[in-house]
């Protein structure tokens, strides 16, 4: 970990220059990107370089057998992120970029998942365990995505998730996943370094997708590597509420998704097409900064988990319900605090509405 962190925090400043020199920024345009001046998005280069350089140093073949095929999946999702940063895909050129290394990894590689369950643990046949894995991957990974819209928050969020994931292999025993856990976690430290408001640098793609790809990768690893050995039951009982305690780790990327894909379909228009329907962007109609966005975004993440630990020994289902009614007490009550301010400062515009 320590050693990603110093190669993005060496890296991440020189890719600033770089961007400087070449004239490679990303262009804001009032509606979705408030930044003032033009900035680089090639942030998750550095956070690319530096996680793959330590963990193919760190990690042994022997403890990560499936280590080539991760990394075959992480490079064409790089190229796909710095494609998009670069060019701008359309979003359905990157949804059928992102399917060639999911699809990969679950396939060749054989990194799906498993097992399932919210009452008892049940085991997946083949099919319909590689269509299901491929499908959370797909979903999750464009859901971190659709997070980095402010400074500060995919970085913190990907801290935040990679270390708990981190921890929880280290309590199983999985030693190989672990470090390639906290080497993300260290590499996406150093770059956020840089893109604490005000940021001079932005993940873009390259970073988002990186992080979102490898966290789906981390939960399907974590939850196939669960086990009842007294280091990890401590914490998560069984494997019924281990599949929902992942579930509640990764719930505001999740239920913000949901949210916004419902209220695009609902109005005709693609589920891809940005808008400033996320979570963040409401909370910072409410007057917050960026920086007290994050904290809010962060602390309701936090308070999830936590209800997920205490609830564990009313089963998962509870689990889940719980977090699912603070996911939507947390959305209403941003809402509704929005409302009022918008209508209390008369913007006298719409800023729901999808952007060109």
């Amino acid at each position: 970990m320590v050693g990603a962190f110093i190669v993005s925090l060496v890296a991440t400043p020189a890719i600033i220059a770089l961007a400087g020199r070449r004239q490679l920024f990303d262009e804001p345009d009032n509606h979705r990107k408030f930044h003032s001046h033009t900035i680089s998005s090639l942030g998750g280069v550095a956070i690319f370089f530096a996680y793959i350089i330590v963990t193919s140093l760190v990690v042994q073949p022997e403890a990560f057998g499936k280590w080539h095929y991760l990394i075959a999946g992480s490079l064409l999702f790089f190229l796909t992120g710095l494609m998009d940063d670069l060019v701008e895909l359309s979003s359905w050129k990157k949804l059928i970029a992102q399917l060639v290394p999911i699809a990969i990894v679950v396939i060749p590689g054989d990194l799906r998942l498993q097992t399932i369950g919210l009452f008892e643990v049940m085991t997946l046949p083949y099919w319909p365990s590689v269509l299901i894995t491929i499908f959370g991957f797909t979903f999750f990974t464009n859901a971190f995505n659709f997070i980095d819209g402010i400074d500060g928050l995919a970085g913190t969020m990907g801290i935040f998730y990679t270390g708990m994931l981190g921890a929880g292999l280290c309590l199983t025993g999985y030693t190989g996943a672990a470090c390639l856990a906290f080497s993300l976690m260290g590499a996406t430290a150093g770059f956020l370094r840089y893109n604490i408001t005000p940021a001079r640098i932005f993940m873009g793609d390259t970073g988002s997708l990186l992080l979102g790809f490898t966290i789906s990768l981390l939960s399907v690893l974590f939850l196939n590597s669960y086990n009842w050995k007294p280091d990890i039951s401590y914490w998560i009982h069984d494997g019924t509420t281990a599949n929902a305690f992942v579930l509640c780790l990764l719930s505001m990327p999740i239920a913000d998704c949901l949210r916004v894909f419902v209220i695009r379909l609902s109005k005709g228009i693609s589920p891809f097409r940005a808008d400033r329907n996320h979570l963040h962007y409401f909370l910072l109609d409410t007057g917050l900064t960026h920086i007290q966005a994050v904290l809010v975004i962060l602390a309701s993440n936090v308070l999830i988990v936590i209800l997920a630990y205490l609830l564990q020994g009313a089963g998962a289902a509870v689990m889940l319900s719980a977090a699912a009614i603070t996911t939507l007490a947390i959305f209403t009550a941003v809402f509704f605090i929005r409302k009022k301010m918008l209508e209390k400062s008369n913007y006298g515009v719409t800023v729901n509405e999808p952007s060109e």
